[in-house]
């Protein structure tokens, strides 16, 4: 009930309004209390950047790499919490700043105890609740009107679940074919509306719109037909804005049983089967990992879903949506390197480099994985890959900067890059390779799985710790496996950062798509790398691209 009470006291006290450019009066810093380290370069940013130094939350951890999902839950994100209400923070904070020896990743659930181990027990009794209910309707579709010939056999007990949809669907066919002879008579209409009963049962409201829309192209212009297809196509869309609320709540048996039931009524039985199998799929790997930052953005959240991820509502998508007012989020960024003096030289360098303008050139390292006017899905590989030449389009037509593209399989290699400024590329997991002659300030991200898995271990050659190293003062990435539509769109994240009207941090949080996941930016969170050199001012821009970098950065909840 605390956690509850407290909950609504943040959300209810952050005020709804846009929000101007980030200013250091709305940061505050995260440090370890039981590390000298942590706090020196806590002291060092606040007064580098003028952040008022009562805006230092000291939080008791051990310096490590994670923490567990327990620790986070009944220890950290209360105590960080109650430290912005005992200091009358909660409508000032816009960002959060991590610091070295804050845990960068936070582990996932108990699997053998609690919601975890009941839902897994919930959803395999109902997996086989609703295989009985499928088998039993596949033998009352065998026997409308079953004729003479051999009746179709029923499914074996220890049949896949793929298999019984499609001898559901078979059964239906000869079903329905069977049925043709006795066309226009009592019997014959008395076992078509026996099918659709079952058809509907096995499918829902799904294989209702789709059996309208079948007879609509048969009879087009049919009022009623018509009618009835819009109909249920709105009930199908209030069930799913319905299920997408339910499933914003914690996970739990209870939000499993009110999902079930309007998922039946939109796609059946079938439908509910595809749902429970893809949530015992997702038990079984238990993608409640995060990295500690990405969970920090959610601190203000009451209760939320742990599986995976949740939608970032800072991201531009929500520039027009309520869903940012009653989602109060944190922007957040960490400082963090191999060693504590190259955080120093990161805090100093973006400082001097915001005062005269990043200069260099933008490298950009596609795969040529885009033939022509290919189509393909959004956010695949081929989507991220369009995105890197899409950006190079843009940079080349918009800004005044030198562009070097490559779309060769092979990745730069050392000795290309001198001078980069800016980089995105692909693909070297936990590789990285020299081929760069960093300037100073430079930003750049490499989209791969563990890019950010460690930022100190002097072995490792992930691209985030060792850009770093290499003298990077912006980077991103992700502490266990992202998928790729996690990482920012590269011509998204980058288009902001030039056009000079935002900062790293909201550059980062109005690109990339999800929070409580598994990405981290390495920066400092006010560094404005073109603010005197904008890119994209003077200059007639498509309206998309517009309202991209005119939107507003946040919108305070």
């Amino acid at each position: 009930m605390m956690r509850f009470l407290l909950a609504v006291i943040l959300l209810c006290g952050v005020p709804a309004q846009l929000a101007a450019e980030l200013r250091p009066e709305e940061v505050a810093v995260i440090a370890v209390r039981g590390s000298a380290q942590s706090i020196e370069l806590a002291e060092y940013y606040v007064k580098a950047r003028g952040i008022p130094p009562e805006h230092i939350c000291l939080i008791d951890v051990e310096p490590g790499k994670s923490i567990s999902r327990a620790q986070w839950e009944t220890e950290v994100r209360p105590a960080i919490r109650q430290w912005i209400l005992d200091g009358n923070l909660e409508t000032k904070l816009r960002c959060l700043v991590t610091m070295w020896d804050v845990p960068l990743a936070i582990g996932k659930s108990d699997a053998e105890t609690g919601v975890v181990k009941n839902r897994t027990v919930y959803l395999q009794g109902e997996r086989q609740n609703r295989l009985y209910r499928l088998r039993t309707m596949i033998d009352a579709v065998n026997k409308v009107h079953p004729g003479t010939g051999d009746p179709r056999p029923l499914p074996e007990e220890g049949d896949s679940t793929q298999k019984l949809i499609e001898e559901f669907q078979a059964a239906f066919n000869d079903a329905r074919e069977r049925v043709q002879s006795i066309r226009g008579t009592p019997e014959g209409r008395a076992a078509n509306a026996a099918l659709g009963k079952l058809y509907a049962a096995g499918g829902g409201l799904a294989n209702m719109l789709r059996n309208y829309r079948g007879q609509l192209e048969k009879n087009p212009g049919n009022q009623n037909l018509e009618k009835l297809a819009a109909t249920t196509a709105g009930q199908i869309a209030g069930l799913k804005l319905g299920r997408a609320a339910i499933l914003r709540m914690p996970e739990s048996v209870e939000r499993d049983e009110a999902t079930l039931a309007l998922i039946e009524k939109s796609d059946g039985v079938l439908g509910t089967l595809a749902w429970i199998n893809a949530q015992l799929q997702l038990l079984e790997k238990n993608e409640s990992y995060a990295s500690f930052d990405s969970e920090l953005s959610l601190l203000y959240w009451p209760n939320y879903s742990l599986g995976r991820w949740s939608v970032n509502v800072l991201h531009h998508r929500y520039d027009n949506s309520y869903t940012r007012h009653l989602r109060a989020t944190l922007m957040v960024s960490r400082l963090e390197a191999p060693t504590v003096d190259i955080v120093k030289k990161l805090i100093d360098t973006s400082i001097a480099v915001e005062k005269k303008g990043l200069e260099g050139k933008i490298y950009l390292d596609a795969r040529g994985l885009i033939k022509g006017n290919e189509k393909f899905v959004l956010g695949s590989t081929k989507d991220y890959d369009a995105r890197l030449l899409n950006l190079a389009k843009l940079a080349k037509e918009y800004t005044d900067l030198d562009v070097v593209l490559d779309t060769k399989e092979d990745l730069f290699q050392p000795g290309d890059a001198p001078l980069a400024a800016l980089y995105c590329g692909w693909y070297s997991l936990a590789n990285y390779i020299d081929a760069f002659e960093w300037s100073p300030g430079a930003v750049g991200y490499h989209m791969a799985s563990s890019e950010a898995s460690t930022l100190r271990k002097p072995t490792s050659k992930v691209w985030c710790k060792r850009m770093l190293e290499e003298g990077v003062c912006g980077t991103i990435g992700p502490t266990f496996e992202p998928y790729l539509a996690a990482f920012p769109k590269p011509d998204e994240f980058f288009v902001l950062l030039m056009s000079g009207k935002h900062s790293l941090v909201e550059c980062y949080y109005r690109s990339k798509p999800y929070n409580s996941w598994v990405m981290v930016l390495v920066g400092d969170p006010l560094y404005t790398p073109f603010k005197v050199n904008p890119q994209f001012d003077d200059k007639p821009l498509p309206e998309g691209l517009k309202k991209l970098i005119d939107g507003p950065a946040q919108i305070q909840p």
